[in-house]
């Protein structure tokens, strides 16, 4: 039989690196990830990431039912990664705090590398987000794999079970969103779910930074939130705290704004 020479061609093609996305699992060690990528990318440019962590329970594909969070990400000219977290739920990571079942540290390394092993990423615009449990994993990867991302936006959720004795990956860019009124997870007293108040989380990194005492109010776009920000420090890196009336919840927007907020951050000394 006779094989024309661009049915071979076809036959033969080289798989692209990216070939996996919303709809198809991005396989690395110890689980997978979706991705969605700007549906007007050239293909070339460099793109702005987010890294997105579910709360308990949750999956990639549950956060990719957010079509709201997903497009308000890309719109903006940014990759929307979900990880996949083991049994439901993120686990702590640290030396003498990791819990039982996968190293977190270790498969988020591995889901970073391969990220950008399949597209070209601007490092300078590199996010790291998450609600609930997904927002205390983003503070424990700020705390011990702080390398991975130049800032941090967590939504209603912080350091649980005990705070850290110290991050060894040094100051980090980390911007808080919480809510006044949240009973899962309290903002000033240890939660129904052995929360930390996130206050003491924040002092540990106001410390890391090299933070002077002093805070400033900021103006937010979103006039449900009341921010502050210590941007006056050593390390050049920035800490915000955004508080709002209500209680668990993450209206879809909020992770984008996270991005905007990342892009206007000054440059680091």
């Amino acid at each position: 039989m006779r094989i024309f020479p661009f049915l071979i061609g076809i036959l033969f093609m080289p798989v692209m690196a990216n070939a996996c996305g919303p709809d198809s699992q991005c396989d690395v060690e110890g689980g997978y990830y979706l991705a969605a990528e700007p549906e007007d990318w050239d293909g070339e440019t460099p793109l702005r990431l987010v890294v997105y962590f579910h709360g308990w329970n949750g999956s990639p594909e549950g956060s990719f039912r957010n079509k709201g969070m997903v497009r308000a990400v890309t719109q903006r000219g940014a990759l929307f990664v979900a990880p996949f977290a083991q049994t439901g739920f993120w686990r702590q990571i640290g030396e003498g705090r990791a819990e039982r079942g996968r190293d977190e540290a270790a498969y988020i390394r591995a889901v970073m590398a391969d990220i950008r092993r399949r597209w070209p990423i601007d490092e300078t615009q590199t996010l790291a987000s998450g609600f609930s449990r997904g927002a205390s994993m983003v503070w424990n990867v700020a705390c011990f794999t702080g390398d991975l991302f130049r800032g941090y936006a967590p939504i209603a959720g912080g350091f649980w079970a005990s705070n850290p004795e110290s991050c060894p990956t040094g100051p980090v860019n980390l911007r808080h969103i919480h809510g006044l009124s949240d009973r899962v997870v309290s903002f000033d007293e240890i939660g129904v779910h052995n929360s930390m108040p996130i206050p003491e989380g924040l002092d540990i990194l106001a410390d890391l930074n090299g933070t002077r005492d002093t805070s400033r109010e900021v103006e937010s776009e979103d006039e449900r939130l009341t921010c502050k920000r210590w941007d006056d420090s050593v390390s050049g890196r920035v800490l915000e705290l955004c508080l709002h009336d209500g209680g668990h919840s993450i209206p879809a927007e909020w992770v984008a704004d996270g991005l905007d907020w990342l892009a206007a951050l000054p440059d680091e000394s």
